[in-house]
């Protein structure tokens, strides 16, 4: 017995493929074009530079992390090439938990440069850190993305967030090998980057939003999204194609991006399971419930009076809840 569905795997494949395009993505790419011009140039002329940087921030489970891979794709698939000769690269690093600056450096090593340092309990932070520089510069590497950032400053410690600020500006600024950087995180990161001046100078801000329906871009982006997964899902979704439903959706999601592409999925899995042809809000409903366990029928996409029971943060507690339980 086979416990593939293959007409639903290959349609979720197909829309876990699809990437759809923000207008956010153009401040974003402009953003990387500004920090490797600004690197060539500089590079160029044989001297000493400090690179410059990205700092890209919004609340979680808006989309950073995947737009950010999206435009690092791009700019790593050769086309551009540095005045070393070698084309531009640049790696990306997810911090999970708290880390010094040395152990900040070993994580660097192996999911950056995928090179795991030997015997570095007896390295010093130091020594850590020569290595990174040494191994980027063999392998090209001219910049390193750091994702979901707000994870190595320490809660209520002046001191060391100062320390760490200046190990970040020291990566900017190193004579042998500068790094571009990309820094991303929720927005507390904003606040930590913003107590040294001089590191807030270097790194350009991107920041990405919550959906909002104070803003009628929002409502008609949400549209087409939804419409350019259904149409890769074979689906039609003109019957849902209502601001009352996008309101629901966007309730639904808390007000997230990612959330509500990861919910549209499995609406449209849900429908193509079903073997039906066009969309509906009972779909919505099975995908929402059945995805954060909640009991049948008790969704936004169902009940009248939705949003005193789905208020944002609750439904924001809820996905949260949902992801800490998927095994890792």
């Amino acid at each position: 017995m086979s416990f593939v569905n293959h007409s639903v795997a290959t349609t979720l494949a197909a829309l876990k493929d699809l990437h759809y395009t923000f207008p956010r993505e153009t401040e974003l790419s402009e953003g990387f074009e500004w920090i490797i011009t600004d690197y060539w140039a500089k590079a160029s002329t044989n001297k000493d530079f400090e690179a410059r940087g990205l700092l890209v921030t919004g609340p979680s489970r808006v989309g950073k992390t995947s737009e950010i891979k999206h435009v690092l794709n791009k700019v790593n698939d050769g086309s551009t090439i540095m005045p070393d000769g070698r084309p531009a690269h640049i790696v990306s690093v997810t911090l999970a938990g708290r880390l010094s600056w040395k152990d900040l450096g070993v994580h660097t090593l192996r999911k950056g440069l995928r090179f795991p340092p030997q015997g570095k309990s007896r390295m010093t932070q130091r020594q850590i850190w020569d290595m990174v520089g040494y191994q980027a510069r063999e392998q090209g590497v001219h910049g390193i993305h750091y994702d979901e950032c707000q994870h190595i400053f320490p809660a209520n410690n002046e001191a060391n967030r100062a320390m760490l600020l200046d190990s970040f500006k020291s990566l900017l600024k190193d004579p042998d090998w500068p790094f571009m950087l990309i820094l991303s995180g929720v927005d507390e990161l904003v606040h930590h980057i913003g107590s040294d001046e001089q590191l807030a100078f270097l790194l350009r801000p991107v920041r990405f939003r919550e959906i909002s329906f104070g803003r009628n871009e929002d409502v008609h982006e949400l549209n087409r999204l939804c419409f350019a997964y259904a149409d890769k899902a074979g689906v039609d979704f003109t019957p849902l194609s209502s601001t009352d439903f996008y309101r629901r959706l966007s309730c639904a999601t808390a007000n997230r991006w990612g959330r509500a592409i990861e919910l549209v999925i499995e609406a449209l899995i849900d429908a193509v399971e079903q073997g039906d042809k066009t969309i509906s809000s009972a779909h919505f409903c099975r995908a929402f419930t059945s995805t954060l366990g909640l009991p049948p029928g008790y969704s936004p996409f169902s009940v009248d009076d939705f949003e005193p029971l789905f208020a944002g943060e609750t439904v924001f507690k809820l996905w949260e809840k949902h992801r800490s339980t998927i095994p890792t």
